[in-house]
């Protein structure tokens, strides 16, 4: 009797003009197990030309997994997700970003966590592989790489109370309620459209878990390994709290945030001015927590980046 993909995996593959990365993580992908359920992985290709459709078509032919192509031409990560998770079956999402690749029993760990501990929402580290050589790289594998909860980095296994970005996660569609749509389009720029979905599940009393048994990589593009993309990165994502208690209209909680902003920024970046004339390689570590000082004070208006999206298929942005 064939599975029921209703009680099975649906593994999300957003892409947007990747080529080598979407091959990468294909190729992952279909060396994973899914604990004896049933198995589909979509990809959706955000690139409005649908580039990407001939070579999945191609590959999807080439294996026993279920492979399915959906063209979501409307620019955004948000609306990628969306158009996925729409056509998606699986009562477990399981989400893999176009420039990560699965480690060994990547999705087997996933499932055996969410089911040992009830978890609606589960991580693993995620390793970042930076391009060439540079005097900042091992902080440039510290920004762009997860390496568990804050303050619990050693934590093997268990439930915590922070959740991380999509790419290399598992939802249990289960235990939580989605909203409609699950990824608020208003992001489709400026990111935050995790953030702001599991922090509205996690609202819902979930429980999330992390566990070091299995790992991802991810391939930080050359652009990214530069001080200038840490800067505007750090600055969107130190919006992000402030944001959060604006949506909220929590006044108290913006104004807590804009002063913690403020004081991060007064102290971080004279250090980060000092360690660049120096010439420390740990000059990318404090302009990544000045810039999310700075973030914070100043969430509001004009000031948030586009990073993604229409923006990024315009060449507004790296």
């Amino acid at each position: 009797m064939a599975k029921s993909i209703k009680n099975g995996v649906s593994i999300i593959l957003p892409t947007f003009r990747r080529p080598e990365g979407l091959q990468t993580a294909l190729e992952s992908l279909i060396r994973q197990t899914a604990n004896g359920l049933a198995l589909e992985i979509i990809v959706a290709d955000n690139d409005p030309a649908g580039s990407a459709k001939n070579y999945v078509e191609k590959f999807a032919a080439s294996t026993a997994v279920k492979i399915r192509y959906l063209h979501i031409p409307e620019p955004g990560v948000s609306n990628a997700r969306n158009g996925a998770l729409k056509a998606a079956q699986g009562r477990y999402l399981v989400f893999l970003d176009d420039d990560q690749e699965a480690g060994e029993n990547w999705l087997a760990t996933l499932l055996r966590v969410a089911k040992t501990y009830k978890a609606g929402l589960v991580f693993v580290p995620t390793i970042a592989r930076i391009p060439g050589s540079s005097l900042y790289d091992e902080y440039y594998a510290r920004f762009f790489s997860r390496f568990g909860p804050k303050g619990k980095e050693s934590m093997q296994e268990g439930v915590s109370d922070e959740f991380f970005g999509c790419g290399n996660s598992l939802l249990d569609t289960k235990l939580c309620v989605l909203p409609a749509p699950p990824f608020c389009t208003d992001m489709n720029e400026i990111g935050g459209e995790d953030d702001m979905l599991f922090g509205a599940l996690q609202a819902q009393g979930i429980n999330i878990a992390w566990s070091r048994a299995a790992k991802c990589y991810e391939d930080i593009r050359p652009h990214r390994a530069t001080p200038q993309y840490v800067k505007i990165r750090s600055f969107a994502n130190g919006q992000s709290p402030s944001q959060e208690a604006a949506e909220a209209k929590n006044w108290p909680g913006i104004a807590k945030w804009m002063l913690v902003g403020a004081v991060q920024y007064a102290v971080y970046a004279p250090i980060a001015f000092l360690t660049k004339i120096l010439g420390r390689p740990s000059y990318i570590h404090y302009l990544a927590k000045s810039s999310g000082g700075a973030g914070k004070a100043l969430w509001f208006g004009g000031f948030t980046p586009k990073l993604y999206g229409a923006a990024v298929l315009d060449n507004k942005v790296f």
